[in-house]
């Protein structure tokens, strides 16, 4: 099983900086909070969603149809229960239905600094796209991150998503020079990335 962008499971997850049940209220009726294993379907669902509509100018219909939710429930339904180590998912739910989810770990590659972490996925469906939703997951995997000791914060973004890149750089992110090709994990593409970094104690 291959993991790059979603939870898998690894070493059994540690308390982390934020206390079991971690939920903060944002504004209405949006909460933030740490996903727990019961939410892995509706975590998936969101993670099927959100590729349908961000991936379809570059797949046919039949290949977005093709995602599987029970498949992608299964494997977060593992990977949240054995997060690695210094990992956390968090979850924004808006009258009670998740909505988007953010993904924040330790940083695997071997060309960062001591002391970065990685933003492996951030999602939300199209519903609540442009909303603050995505926004506040991201402030809520920086605060994870600096919460932890960590000094930076990367993410690799396809080169073509304009929408992504325009966001991150909002946030402070910048490209940081490196680049990846590869096969896409679930989907039947070839994915060009560049990897965004920014100093979380600047």
């Amino acid at each position: 099983m291959t993991c790059r962008g979603d939870p898998c499971p690894r070493e059994r997850h540690r308390p982390g900086s934020h206390p079991r049940g971690y939920a903060v209220p944002v504004a209405g009726e949006l909460v933030i909070r740490e996903a727990r294993p019961e939410d892995a379907r509706a975590i998936a669902e969101v993670s099927v969603a959100s590729r349908r509509w961000s991936y379809r100018d570059l797949l046919t219909e039949t290949d977005l149809e093709a995602l599987s939710v029970e498949e992608t429930t299964a494997h977060f339904s593992e990977g949240l229960r054995e997060l690695p180590s210094g990992s956390a998912v968090f979850v924004a739910e808006l009258a009670g239905r998740i909505v988007g989810y953010a993904y924040v770990l330790p940083s695997p590659d071997a060309n960062v600094p001591a002391g970065t972490s990685e933003l492996g996925s951030l999602y939300v469906t199209e519903d609540v796209a442009g909303t603050g939703v995505a926004r506040t997951l991201m402030d809520a995997a920086i605060e994870q991150a600096g919460a932890a000791d960590q000094s930076f914060l990367t993410i690799w973004v396809r080169r073509e998503n304009g929408r992504a890149r325009r966001f991150y750089e909002k946030h402070g992110m910048r490209p940081d020079g490196a680049e990846r090709s590869g096969p896409h994990e679930v989907m039947p593409i070839e994915m060009h990335e560049i990897r965004y970094r920014m100093q979380l104690d600047a």
